[in-house]
């Protein structure tokens, strides 16, 4: 089962996401212009993480046996006005991106290389816009560079002031997921209790190593419990408390977490082998995605080694709660739980399984 399941994230994860390098991709982004592009991919992986988890509240039992194992499928749904981003913000040139813009500044070599050092060495406020990693791949991200004047300081020490002029600059990236609808996320899951109302969870997936991108891991553990546990008056419905944390990897260029802590209630109508359970649940939640990188600048014109500078920032996902509806049915053992997540990203999910 677990051979099945790391199937399915490889497939539509790692293949689908991070096909070929993911260095290549990112090749020609830095500063604002990458955080942007993988924008909704930071919210679309929290919004996975923190869905799924509970389908039922936990019996209200000081001590008992209760478990449960399952496939938890999520679907995130991109919202179309996160296919493409225009803004203001930081950026490093390439050197070719240099040697582009100084184009008919200068005819003198030593000033051309002045230039592009100069280029090189700093960031600049540029206009960017284009699509996210979600878009349209024709839909190029575009660096408008504002005119901008350069001081250099020949060897004979004096000052002269050259205008770089306006110019927009075609990355060549464009949406790497070629305007997908969704994002897809796959884990199994374990359940037991109850102690004192209490149910643990966890999700994990053993290491495997992905070719070009590194070690791909993903494991999460939470609890729920069952406020009635500890409350003697009767209550119609089940209500409890719930927190649950997560980590993924891949490699040491994606680094995702996600938390979400919240009240859950829901009512089983049937017996203990033939049961509906409808349920409900609002939820706050954070999930932070770091990425590490090199940002290949060019290419010594003298050694010919290639020049590298390593990019790494963290982004918050804009995921901050979601209302879950759904509901659970039971035949036997076997169990089938789906439900629809209203937050910042909508989202349904799914668990397929059997529990005792």
């Amino acid at each position: 089962m677990k051979k099945i399941v790391l199937g399915f994230v490889v497939l539509f994860i790692v293949s689908g996401l991070f096909a070929g390098s993911f260095e290549e991709t990112m090749d020609n982004l830095s500063g604002d212009a990458a955080k942007c592009y993988v924008s909704p991919l930071v919210t679309a992986f929290g919004t996975n993480m923190d869905g799924g988890w509970f389908h039922s509240v936990p019996k209200k039992s000081i001590l008992g046996l209760d478990v449960e194992f399952g496939i938890v499928s999520m679907l995130t749904l991109f919202p179309d006005d996160d296919k493409h981003f225009s803004t203001t913000g930081d950026f490093y040139l390439t050197r070719e991106q240099a040697e582009d813009l100084i184009e008919g500044v200068s005819d003198i070599p030593t000033i051309q290389d002045a230039l592009i050092d100069k280029l090189l060495s700093e960031k600049f406020t540029v206009g960017i816009s284009g699509a996210t990693i979600i878009g349209d791949e024709d839909d190029h991200v575009l660096i408008d560079f504002f005119e901008k004047p350069i001081e250099i300081t020949t060897a004979a020490g004096m000052t002269d002031v050259y205008t770089i002029p306006q110019h927009t600059i075609d990355t060549g990236v464009g949406g790497k997921l070629d305007d997908i609808s969704a994002l897809p996320l796959f884990a199994p899951q374990l359940g037991v209790g109850t102690v004192y109302g209490t149910r643990a969870y966890l999700r994990y997936l053993s290491s495997i190593e992905i070719e070009d991108l590194g070690e791909f891991s993903y494991w999460g553990v939470g609890l729920q419990h069952n406020v009635k546990a500890w409350i003697p008056v009767p209550m119609p419905i089940d209500i409890s408390l719930s927190a649950f944390t997560q980590r993924l990897k891949i490699g040491d260029i994606v680094d995702a977490k996600a938390t979400t802590v919240g009240l859950n209630a829901g009512k089983t109508f049937g017996f203990r082998f033939l049961s509906i359970t409808p349920y409900t649940g609002l939820m706050y939640e954070k999930s932070t995605m770091e990425f590490d990188y090199d940002y290949e600048i060019g290419e010594n014109p003298i050694t010919h080694e290639s020049i590298t500078q390593n990019i790494n920032f963290e982004m918050d996902g804009e995921n901050e709660g979601r209302l879950v509806i759904g509901s659970a049915f039971r035949l036997g053992v076997y169990y089938f739980s789906a439900d629809y997540n209203i937050g910042k990203y909508n989202s349904i999910t799914a668990n397929l399984g059997v529990a005792f």
